[in-house]
């Protein structure tokens, strides 16, 4: 559900058990209420009022309570405690919507969050290492995770059926049929 950035620096603003889940983008309506991009839209947490800290761009935080509802078309709109006017929700712009980890909605067998695939190894059922997932790229009818190993990186387009066994931050066995090698630029 959440997505890490591919910075490679840690961005000092967050602490290892922030969930970035998304940010505010502007405002909507005249009673405070703000867009938010998510970086998951088809998130649990939409639909619910939920704890959440805003972190500002020079690393300000401030405790919230945030409800999260759909819009028209693509658009998600939060609604914040004690933000009644169109300048304060302007005021919020660019600022980092993060929960906790434990405010996440529990996930359901076989459904995993991104952060907690990133960095684990990944092997094929015949037994090759094919090295780390370093990256998530979500897709409309599937993911595809880009791994990164000695032999150079591969993509594997995720479908259930091609998982035989998922433990975030241990291990992952995908069948052959499922990788795609990136030939060398």
């Amino acid at each position: 559900m959440a997505r890490r950035s591919g910075r490679s620096k840690r961005d000092v603003r967050f602490t290892a058990t922030d969930v970035r889940i998304g940010h505010v983008n502007g405002v909507f309506g005249l009673g405070g209420d703000v867009r938010v991009f998510l970086y998951n839209p088809a998130s649990d947490l939409v639909g619910q009022e939920f704890n959440a800290w805003l972190v500002s761009p020079d690393g300000d935080r401030a405790d919230v309570r945030i409800w999260l509802r759909r819009g028209s078309g693509r658009r998600v709109l939060g609604r914040i405690e004690g933000v009644a006017s169109p300048e304060a929700a302007r005021a919020l712009k660019d600022y980092e919507l993060v929960v906790a980890d434990d405010e996440l909605p529990q996930e359901h067998d076989g459904e995993w969050y991104h952060r907690d695939l990133l960095q684990t190894a990944v092997q094929t059922e015949s037994g090759a290492a094919l090295g780390h997932i370093q990256s998530i790229v979500e897709g409309p009818g599937m993911d595809t995770w880009v791994i990164r190993g000695d032999d150079g990186e591969v993509w594997v387009h995720v479908r259930l059926e091609d998982l035989i066994e998922v433990r975030p931050s241990e291990r992952i066995i995908v069948r052959d049929a499922a990788v795609l090698r990136i030939p060398d630029a």
